[in-house]
């Protein structure tokens, strides 16, 4: 006889009771042995900072860990009160089913329903899963797993509290948001127009060791049969890489569509989640910017982060914000956050001063940041017209020297271009200004160059940004092909320059990258 022959079939007072026992005793801090014998063996418990199957987690351990989770977030974890079954979900195997319960959480005076896949194991039916849903659905065992396998980011979160189990990730997933206040540039826009760009561009992407069970777990078969039984390598840190620099990701479907994310409706890969935009944490909130790498982004098309904040909370719960203790002017100049501020918006606006060419705008900053690091006199319409310093051959080799190594650093798009640096630089002006600039913009506001050093050398980083886009110009010989702005984006948003410089800076000019006259020299080099 089969399983499903010897098996009882789940009815609804049995399913009832375990719902209504489980909602009782997952909220009782002494409850985790008991919480952990009501689960089938193949359901997914906390782990450590994760989650893995219960045949494979000691009992004692867990009941352990949920005493002393349950206590620390006694005031922030949800209270599940009364529950009532209001629908039996059954599929063709008799002993599996997927009840609707309606649900109080006590804490917040919040009616929800939660949904209840359970097992039936030695006679007794057990749960596989339980999660959050806005309404009743129409969920398989199956397609609820896989739900409530998808809100697995949320428990390696301490906020609002270390989750208990995945029905409070996916509580707080759908129901508690940071009180943040977002602050972006005016022009950010961004709509994902399907370029899938961010799929196969040539970074690295990792992820934790629970996005293997969540990739097992999809119905790969009716998906796309040749991503079944797929296998993420791991990595030496333990997480596992979703993809390498050299590849598209796998999961790209051949409509430029994630297919995890078209099956399951929502992201779960933070990385994924969170592009195209960066957070950086400010004592005023917190301060996104835009990845250029996406078209979409670059070309201004789209709703302005304002206008989605609900999405921005989500996305930023699964991101790793940028942060400093300390604010410099310059790399032995701290200052305030305020003047920070302040400066930040200065030079940002600086950029955006369309009725000046591009490498005024940036000679302006530079003056600009000299001015103030030394208190000497601020006086910008002068700046906006006075001669460019005048460089002695050396100095200008030495600086058209660093930039061809810059070149010939091992990336694809650089190595298709001169390692010549065009002698008539001074004189070139970036013929898609816009589109530079705001670049340039996104690459001071997302903080990677003047949280970790300081706003004058963040700032003499988008010099040589500018520097090599008036370079891959020349090459171009007309617009920037896409791979370039991609390039551009890779260089300034995501930190890569940083890298670059380190490796192909001369030793002489690293002590001059935190002052202002080392700008103004690359601008008239």
């Amino acid at each position: 006889m089969s399983r499903i022959d010897t098996e009882p079939r789940i009815d609804a007072r049995r399913l009832s009771a375990l719902g209504t026992a489980f909602l009782r005793t997952l909220c009782d801090p002494d409850g985790g042995e008991s919480l952990y014998r009501m689960h089938a063996p193949e359901a997914l418990l906390r782990q450590g900072e994760g989650i893995g199957p219960a045949s494979g987690i000691d009992v004692g351990r867990f009941a352990a860990a949920h005493r002393e989770i349950s206590r620390r977030g006694v005031e922030s974890l949800p209270r599940f009160g009364a529950a009532s079954l209001r629908q039996l979900t059954r599929g063709e195997d008799p002993t599996e089913a997927v009840g609707w319960f309606e649900v109080a959480e006590e804490r917040e005076n919040r009616r929800l329903f939660a949904a209840l896949g359970v097992r039936a194991v030695a006679g007794e039916p057990r749960v596989v899963w339980c999660s959050p849903c806005p309404r009743i659905l129409s969920w398989s065992l199956r397609e609820g797993l896989l739900q409530s396998l998808a809100d697995y980011p949320w428990m390696r979160r301490a906020e609002p509290a270390t989750a208990r189990a995945l029905l409070d990730a996916g509580y707080f997933r759908l129901y508690w948001r940071p009180p943040v206040t977002f602050a972006t540039l005016p022009e950010a826009r961004f709509s994902c127009h399907m370029s899938a760009a961010c799929c196969r561009h040539d970074y690295e992407i990792s992820v934790p060791g629970e996005a293997q069970l969540l990739i097992d777990a999809l119905p790969w078969q009716t998906i796309a049969p040749r991503l079944a039984g797929t296998r993420l390598p791991v990595r030496a840190d333990g997480t596992l890489q979703l993809k390498s620099p050299e590849e598209a990701c796998r999961f790209l479907g051949p409509h430029a569509q994630c297919l995890i994310h078209q099956t399951l409706g929502r992201q779960p890969f933070g990385a994924c989640c969170v592009f195209p935009f960066s957070f950086a944490r400010t004592p005023e909130g917190i301060a996104v910017a835009l990845s250029p790498i996406c078209g979409s982004v670059r070309l201004g098309l789209g709703i302005p982060p304002e206008e989605r904040t609900e999405d921005l909370r989500e996305r930023l719960a699964h991101a790793e914000p940028r942060s400093t203790e300390t604010y410099r002017l310059a790399p032995d100049l701290a200052i305030p956050w305020q003047p920070f501020r302040d400066i930040e918006k200065g030079l940002c606006d600086c950029l955006a001063a369309e009725e000046l060419p591009l490498r005024r705008r940036l000679y302006v900053g530079a003056r600009l940041l000299g001015a103030l690091a030394d208190g000497s006199t601020i006086d910008v319409p002068a700046w906006r017209s006075e001669a460019l310093p005048s460089l002695k051959p050396e100095l200008r080799a030495a600086i058209h020297g660093m930039l061809s190594r810059l070149l010939g650093w091992n990336r694809a798009v650089l190595r298709e271009l001169p390692r010549e640096v065009p002698a008539d630089l001074p004189a070139l002006e970036a013929s898609e200004a816009p589109l530079v600039a705001r670049i340039l913009r996104n690459t001071l506001f997302c903080k990677v160059y003047s949280y970790p050093l300081d706003l004058t050398t963040a700032h003499n980083y988008l010099i040589v940004l500018y520097l090599l886009a008036l370079i891959m110009q020349a090459a171009a010989a007309g617009p920037l092909p896409e791979r370039m702005w991609r390039e551009l984006g890779s260089l300034g948003v995501h930190g890569l320059l940083k890298t670059m410089l380190r490796e192909g800076m001369p030793d002489e000019f690293r002590s001059l990258l935190g002052r202002s006259e080392f700008g103004l020299w690359m601008l008239a080099a």
